[in-house]
């Protein structure tokens, strides 16, 4: 059944006149002359007598109104129904690293659940790389990584942000008290490193690369959480991003240790890979974060 049949028969019930509905419609009279044909045809019934010029409802008419209202309500319905917060449904599928989820997503999941109580939130935490295979297995709809600038070939970025990675220690080692600080100084000291190939170790593994350098770790952990209570407890020295250890730096409890001739960055992005579709959900989920995910660094 054609839904513009039924959309210009409500018309012309309502304004019982076959030529004021055309002209309502942008149709010209021929058209909706046919279009109600093709109604009562379809139907087996007489929708209208037309005694003269005038026309009005039979019968079969005026209970046929019920109906043809119903069925535009149920079909704008159906098309509005993903688009409508409180009606909107399904099942986000995002990854990001513990780091990132500590300091800035817990008081963001529960403002989306309270926004869009229908659609819910399956997280994936790990390591930059196993979101990144996730992500391109299609386990997960979007991600939220720091590692290096995925390729914009492949991605899609959606907001992006440089993040400096620092060397930092407890107050009382005696790098902490120096205005400068060199490399192999650092690689001479008691480390507490990510594992090989997680994090932001690549880039103190390149580093050591570039320098001939070897050096094997006090300890290797991938809790961040862990590695900035040791540093704090013991004279270990640590790698860390900026937003994990500003508070502690402030507090006095972590000292970072500038070693002028490293550099590392990192890059925090939120990021889907192209050709993944943007459903009304995931569109919203990504407002959301975008509007109350604050900048990582000051």
């Amino acid at each position: 059944m054609d839904v513009r049949n039924l959309k210009t028969f409500l018309k012309v019930s309502e304004l019982n006149n076959f030529t004021k509905a055309a002209s309502v419609l942008g149709y010209s009279q021929s058209a909706v002359t046919v279009q109600m044909q093709q109604l009562e045809t379809e139907l087996g019934v007489p929708l209208f007598d037309r005694i003269g010029k005038n026309i009005k409802l039979t019968q079969y008419g005026v209970n046929f109104v019920e109906y043809a209202n119903g069925v535009i309500e149920a079909i704008e319905r159906a098309q509005n129904f993903a688009t409508e917060s409180e009606d909107m449904r399904g099942t986000i599928r995002f990854g990001l690293v513990d780091s990132i989820l500590k300091s800035c997503f817990i008081p963001i999941f529960p403002e989306f659940n309270r926004r869009y109580p229908h659609i819910n939130l399956s997280i994936f935490v790990g390591s930059a790389r196993e979101i990144e295979e996730k992500t391109r297995a299609n386990e997960l709809d979007l991600c939220y990584m720091l590692d290096y600038k995925v390729p914009r070939k492949e991605w899609v970025r959606v907001r992006e942000e440089v993040e400096p990675i620092i060397f930092v220690t407890n107050p009382n080692n005696p790098l902490a008290d120096k205005a400068e600080v060199t490399f192999e100084e650092i690689t001479r000291e008691k480390l507490i490193l990510m594992p090989q190939g997680e994090g932001y170790r690549y880039l103190f593994d390149d580093e050591l690369a570039k320098r001939n350098l070897f050096v094997t770790p006090s300890i290797e952990i991938a809790n961040t959480d862990t590695i900035m209570r040791l540093t704090k407890t013991s004279n270990y020295v640590t790698m860390l991003p900026v937003f994990e250890v500003r508070k502690s730096i402030e507090e006095g409890s972590l000292k970072k240790i500038n070693v002028p001739e490293c550099e590392f960055n990192q890059w925090s992005q939120l990021a889907f890979l192209k050709g993944k579709a943007m459903t009304p959900q995931l569109q919203v989920f990504i407002d959301t974060v975008l509007e109350l995910l604050p900048p990582i660094i000051n």
